[in-house]
């Protein structure tokens, strides 16, 4: 009976251990383990918003008396 009750749970938090591990490595964590890490950990979702922001910023233009990098 212990196992009947017990099992599942372990199979479960095994089984999401696995896909957050392979996403993680395969780059998808953000979309796999989303939802999850923002009910468990908002300060990291928030940190993780704010470096996608940032890597999606564009590197300013050369202002026009900037000496031409070679």
């Amino acid at each position: 009976m212990f196992v009947l009750s017990v099992g599942p749970i372990v199979l479960i938090a095994g089984g999401f251990a696995y896909v957050a591990t392979r996403a993680r490595r395969r780059g998808l964590g953000a979309s796999v383990i989303g939802p999850f890490q923002e009910m468990w950990d908002p300060g990291a979702v928030r940190t993780r918003v704010e470096i996608e922001i940032r890597a999606e910023h564009r590197a300013p233009a050369p202002s026009p008396g900037d000496p031409l990098s070679s």
